[in-house]
């Protein structure tokens, strides 16, 4: 293992244990990208390496595949052209845009509005994509929160349109690493990897096991921003991923405000670190580790027991520092390092 993947591992949200790799008889093969902003990395265990070289580079293609159509950045993408070109109009899209915007609307719903691919406009304005760092006015939220809106944008999935009203925008930030994880997963089984673990940017599958382990062992990173782990759960044929304050922040007057912002108020979340959610897919976890980020811990249960297939583990700040909050279940035990968790013991197992 290099040492750029090794600091990439420590700083990920999986951690993957030298022990647990180097027990199978075949070497694991590991490669990495940097792609949709961000690093990315596919292990395949048990697979020769020729064969495993061969899956990982078509998993990339298409994970670079997918950067070309959902990226707000690159002007031509797919979905920059409907945010242009839409302006309260239909706009014919790919069917492939059509049911993520349509997934993404659905998860709007589920977490009634917590999750929302209309929140550009707050981001932009409080500064958390380059632009000036200066608390905004309630006049300036209350105006930025006209363009802000799920039920806003109209579907019509006979023609396959998307319809946004004038000045509106789609940002696919919240689930496009997560649907890239599930293509990238797609990929993989279909060349017969059997074992292996996808990670891109802290959105992770893991595809069966370790041969003679349980799952993959995933490390939940310390929520306060350190590079340690506080505690490790085993992970097969799900996803998970975290949203967090401790790495993409602002500061103004001295206060620190975080990048999770509640697209229903307008203002920065600040009463949760971080939110880990374990679903069937990349797309799921990664659009409900944001949407329940927002809810918090009392309005995100109702959820979770609602979805059925979900679990997620929250920190958060008391008066006795920082302690931990789950909701739904983990499929295999969850075990927290010198830390307080206050929840139903039926969730641990």
């Amino acid at each position: 293992m290099n040492r750029r993947l090794a600091q990439t591992l420590a700083f990920a949200l999986a951690a993957i244990p030298v022990m647990i790799l180097a027990c199978s008889p075949k070497e694991p093969y590991t490669k990495e990208t940097f792609v949709m902003g961000t690093e990315a990395w596919v292990t395949i265990d048990g697979m020769d390496s020729p064969d495993a070289e061969r899956a990982v580079e078509a998993a990339f293609r298409e994970m670079y595949r997918i950067e070309s159509v959902m990226s707000n950045w690159r002007s031509k993408s797919e979905i920059s052209r409907l945010n242009a070109g839409s302006n309260g109009a239909p706009l014919e899209v790919s069917g492939e845009l059509f049911s993520l915007v349509d997934s993404s609307l659905s998860y709007a719903r589920a977490t009634s509005g917590a999750f929302d691919v209309t929140v550009r406009p707050l981001v932009l304005l409080w500064g958390f994509q380059g632009e000036e760092t200066k608390l905004p006015t309630d006049e300036d939220i209350a105006r930025a929160l006209e363009r802000v809106g799920f039920a806003k944008i109209s579907l019509d999935s006979s023609k396959s349109t998307v319809m946004l009203p004038r000045g509106m925008q789609i940002d696919l930030a919240g689930v496009a690493k997560g649907y890239a994880v599930d293509r990238c997963v797609a990929v993989l089984k279909g060349l017969g990897v059997r074992n292996a673990l996808v990670n891109l940017g802290g959105n992770i599958y893991a595809i069966g096991s370790p041969r003679g382990e349980q799952g993959w062992k995933i490390g939940i990173r310390d929520p306060e921003g350190g590079a340690r782990t506080v505690g490790s759960f085993f992970l097969r044929d799900q996803a998970v991923a975290t949203s967090a304050n401790y790495e993409n922040f602002i500061e103004i007057d001295g206060k620190r405000y975080g990048h999770v912002i509640d697209p229903r108020t307008g203002h920065p979340v600040s009463t949760v670190l971080s939110a880990t959610v374990v679903a069937p897919t990349g797309l799921a976890s990664d659009a409900l580790s944001t949407g329940l980020f927002v809810l918090g811990p009392d309005a995100a249960k109702a959820v979770v027991e609602r979805l059925g297939n979900v679990a997620v583990l929250f920190a958060v700040r008391d008066a006795n520092g920082v302690s931990y909050r789950t909701a739904g279940r983990f499929d295999r035990r969850l075990e927290l390092e010198h830390a307080y968790l206050d929840s139903d013991p039926t969730n641990r197992r």
